[in-house]
C-alpha cells in the first residue's frame, strides 16, 4: 500500500496562470522526484531547489533532466557521494523574474515637508511604480520564508512604507519650496527613484519604473498661492496700463501746446525736438516695464553727458521745457521737479503771434506779416 500512497515525478513545471505571484512551491505531498525527471524553467521564472531551509541548485529558463551532475549542490546536502539513483524529496520553488507593474503607492495621512516660506506644510502625495525580482535567492531567503505562495499583496504595503519614509527626505534635500513642488515632479521622482534602490535592494528587488501623480497641499496655502498668482497677473496687466496712461498724458500735453501761440512758434524754433525726445523717452520707459535689456540701455544713454543750454523766457503763466530732461515745466521755475537741473533765464525774447518770427525790441509791427506786436 505504501508504494501506491507515494507518486514518482517525472515532469516538474510551473503554468502559471495568475498575474500576480512572485513566487510558487512545487507541491511535493506524497510525491518524490525520480532520476532522471525533467525540469522545465519557463522564460521568465527561476526554479530553486531547497533542502531543509537552504538553497541548493538555481536553474534559469530551460529544459533540464535531474541528474547528480547538473544537481552538484544538492547533491552534497543529500550526502550522493556516488550519485543517486532513488528518487528523493526536495523544496522546489519557481519564482517569476517579470516586471510588475501599475502597482500604487500614497501617504495614508498628510507628511511633513520643510518650506523656506511656510515653515513646516503638510502633503499628501500618490503615484505608480513598477518592480521585479532583480535576486531571486535574496529575495527567497530574506521575505518568502516557508510560504508555499507569495503574492503581490503581501509585499506593497511594506514597499509602499519605504516609499513614504523616503519621499520625506528627498523633498527636504532638494531644497524646494512648495511653489516649486508642481513643476519638478520628475526630479522627485527620478531622485526616489534612485533613493529606493537599497531598501528594494535588500530585499532582492528593483524599482523599474516610479512616477508621481499628484502632491497636494493643504487648503489654505493653495488658496494662498492661487492668490499670489492671480496679484502677480494683475500687477503685470496694471504696470502695462500706466505705461500706456503715461504715454496718453504726454500726447495730450503735445496736443495743448499746439493751441498755444507763443508755446508753438516755440516748437517751431526748435523746442519741439525737445518735446519729441521726452516722448521717447516716455515709450522707452514704457517698453522697460516688459524688458530689462532696453532699460539697462535706456540708463546707458541718460547717463551720458548732456550740455546745459540756458532756457529761452517764455510768456508768463506758461509752460517751457527743461533744457536736461524736456519735461514741460512751470515757467519761472527756479529747478526742474522732475530732474533737479538748475534753470537760468535768459534774456527775454518776443514772438510774432501771427507768422511766429521772432521780433526785436521796441518795434511795434512785425517785418514779416505785419501784425501788431503786444508789449
Amino acid at each position: 500500500m505504501g508504494f501506491f500512497k507515494k507518486q514518482l515525478l517525472d515532469i516538474i513545471q510551473w503554468l502559471d496562470e495568475s498575474s500576480n505571484t512572485l513566487v510558487y512551491m512545487f507541491p511535493m505531498e506524497d510525491q518524490e522526484i525520480q532520476n532522471g525527471a525533467q525540469l522545465t524553467v519557463r522564460p521568465g521564472q527561476v526554479a530553486i531547489f531547497v533542502e531543509q531551509g537552504q538553497i541548493a541548485d538555481v536553474f534559469g529558463p530551460g529544459m533540464y533532466n535531474l541528474e547528480t551532475k547538473n544537481l552538484p549542490l544538492l547533491s552534497d546536502l543529500k550526502g550522493w557521494a556516488y550519485g543517486f539513483k532513488s528518487p528523493f524529496k526536495s523544496d522546489v520553488y519557481f519564482l517569476n523574474m517579470k516586471e510588475f507593474l501599475n502597482n500604487k503607492w500614497g501617504t495614508n495621512n498628510p507628511v511633513w515637508i520643510p518650506d523656506s516660506q511656510f515653515g513646516q506644510v503638510q502633503v499628501r502625495a500618490h503615484g505608480n511604480y513598477a518592480f521585479k525580482i532583480e535576486n531571486p535567492v535574496v529575495f527567497l531567503t530574506n521575505i518568502v520564508g516557508t510560504k508555499s505562495r507569495y503574492r503581490l499583496e503581501d509585499i506593497t504595503e511594506q514597499l509602499r512604507g519605504f516609499i513614504v519614509n523616503q519621499f520625506t527626505d528627498i523633498i527636504g534635500s532638494l531644497q524646494l519650496t512648495v511653489t516649486q513642488i508642481a513643476s519638478n515632479y520628475n526630479e522627485i521622482a527620478a531622485a526616489l527613484s534612485d533613493t529606493l534602490g537599497e531598501p528594494f535592494g535588500k530585499l532582492g528587488l528593483s524599482v523599474t519604473h516610479f512616477t508621481i501623480g499628484n502632491i497636494g497641499l493643504p487648503e489654505e496655502i493653495e488658496k494662498h498661492l492661487k492668490e499670489l498668482t492671480g496679484m502677480n497677473i494683475l500687477g503685470s496687466v496694471q504696470n502695462d496700463k500706466l505705461s500706456k496712461i503715461q504715454i496718453l498724458k504726454q500726447l495730450e500735453i503735445m496736443s495743448k501746446s499746439t493751441e498755444n501761440d507763443g508755446l508753438n512758434a516755440m516748437m517751431q524754433n526748435g523746442m519741439g525736438l525737445g518735446m519729441g525726445l521726452h516722448m521717447g523717452n516716455a515709450f522707452a520707459g514704457g517698453l522697460n516695464q516688459m524688458n530689462a535689456n532696453q532699460m539697462a540701455q535706456a540708463a546707458a544713454m541718460n547717463a551720458q553727458p548732456v550740455s546745459t543750454p540756458v532756457a529761452p523766457a517764455t510768456p508768463a503763466g506758461e509752460l517751457m521745457p527743461c533744457p536736461n530732461c524736456q519735461s514741460m515745466i512751470k515757467q519761472g521755475s527756479k529747478f526742474c521737479p522732475e530732474c533737479g537741473q538748475k534753470i537760468e533765464v535768459a534774456e527775454k525774447k518776443r514772438f510774432c503771434t501771427g507768422c511766429g518770427k521772432q521780433v526785436e525790441g521796441g518795434v511795434k509791427f512785425c517785418p514779416e506779416c505785419g501784425t501788431k506786436i503786444g508789449e
